[in-house]
């Protein structure tokens, strides 16, 4: 596995979108400045997800996770700043939509610039192959005084990388790698769905989220 340079990268952007071997990032805004050697500056997007305050004094990772329930949606035009105040954190989204090519993965880096402000920026930390849409960021204040984040500007560096496969390795994706362009909250099966996977059949959590369903309160 090796990381693709500028140039060969330039190349990947040349084919059409249908070509299984082309590569889409969109729009292209300041070409001169967006490439460095090994890697593409990508913007901020304009919209965002920012979490609201639960009644419970927890959060419970499940199916609920994608009502909304969770989140405030918020549109920041270009032009316009987000406030983050300190040691909170956000869900946003690129400004740019992409394609990956059958043949290359691909990783998201905070922009060094950025960091030495004490703000963290993280996808999933691995994009598979094929993906299309506009990556949702995980953005996290983590200095002590609140940030502004311009949508627009540049926020994070996306490092792109050949994967060993060959074309009739291709396989069918499923739904969530097409077409996000909002921020897009986590999505999560039901703990004990999950636990009850591998074996287990009764546990405190379980029972804790069957309770919470029911409107019933237990002490841990």
């Amino acid at each position: 596995m090796s990381v693709l340079s500028a140039k060969r990268i330039s190349e990947r952007l040349i084919p059409p979108p249908e070509d299984k071997c082309g590569l889409v990032i969109t729009p292209l805004l300041d070409r001169a400045h967006m490439f460095d050697f090994d890697s593409v500056d990508l913007r901020l997007g304009c919209h965002f997800l920012l979490p609201r305050m639960l009644q419970q004094p927890y959060y419970c990772p499940d199916v609920s996770s994608v009502t909304g329930l969770h989140h405030t949606q918020v549109h920041v035009p270009l032009g316009k700043y987000l406030v983050v105040p300190a040691h909170q954190t956000v869900l946003g989204a690129t400004l740019e939509f992409i394609k990956l090519p059958y043949d290359v993965c691909g990783q998201i880096l905070t922009k060094s610039s950025l960091a030495r402000t004490f703000v963290v920026v993280e996808t999933a930390p691995w994009i598979h192959p094929e993906y299309r849409g506009c990556l949702t960021l995980e953005i996290a204040n983590v200095s002590n005084t609140p940030v502004l984040l311009y949508p627009g500007r540049a926020i994070c560096q996306l490092i792109l990388l050949d994967v060993e496969r060959k074309e009739d390795e291709r396989t069918k994706l499923a739904p969530s790698y097409f077409g996000p362009v909002y921020p897009e909250p986590p999505k999560f099966s039901n703990p004990q769905d999950d636990l009850l996977n591998i074996g287990v059949e009764s546990t405190w959590l379980i029972k804790r989220c069957r309770a919470e369903r029911a409107g019933i309160v237990i002490e841990e």
